[in-house]
């Protein structure tokens, strides 16, 4: 091969070259459709989490505020050590969960062992109808037997605990 003919394909070749072509300017930066698909999933996830965070607070508001009653029966039963009046405290926060929880009219009419045996149903537990959950129903008793209240307490703790 000459180099005439070598230079000949050569000019071919720079003949068939085309300059780059340089788009003109857009006035900013135009994300992809990739981009565009990220921030849209992004966006829709976060706001799946916050609802479900917010709706587990608005299930749970009721749990807390009965924690935070009991907590506040055990500090009022320290000042005055009267039973009682603290089985008559857990009893009506007892029954005032249970009928947010459950229907009302089902759960207003029960007394004395079918109480206890309800409390042992919804809180899976047998704590009530055989164990210290019975001094419950001697709430209004004149005089209820002696019963470790720090155990009282820590079972309708648990018993709260299980609800919704």
């Amino acid at each position: 091969m000459s180099t005439e003919h070598v230079t000949q394909e050569a000019a071919k070749l720079l003949d068939q070259l085309k300059d780059i072509h340089i788009p003109a300017p857009t006035g900013g930066w135009t994300p992809s459709l990739n981009v565009w698909w990220v921030s849209v999933f992004s966006l829709v996830t976060t706001l799946i989490f916050i609802i479900a965070i917010r709706r587990y607070y608005l299930r749970t508001r009721t749990r807390r505020y009965a924690l935070n009653e009991l907590v506040q029966m055990q500090a009022r039963f320290e000042s005055h050590g009267q039973r009682q009046q603290l089985l008559n405290e857990l009893n009506t926060l007892l029954r005032r969960m249970a009928m947010i929880n459950y229907d009302r009219e089902k759960i207003s009419p029960l007394t004395g062992k079918y109480w206890l045996e309800f409390l042992d149903r919804s809180g899976r537990t047998k704590d009530f109808s055989q164990g210290i959950g019975q001094v419950l129903i001697q709430a209004y008793q004149p005089s209820p037997d002696d019963f470790d209240e720090h155990a009282l307490i820590e079972v309708v703790k648990q018993w709260i605990k299980r609800q919704l």
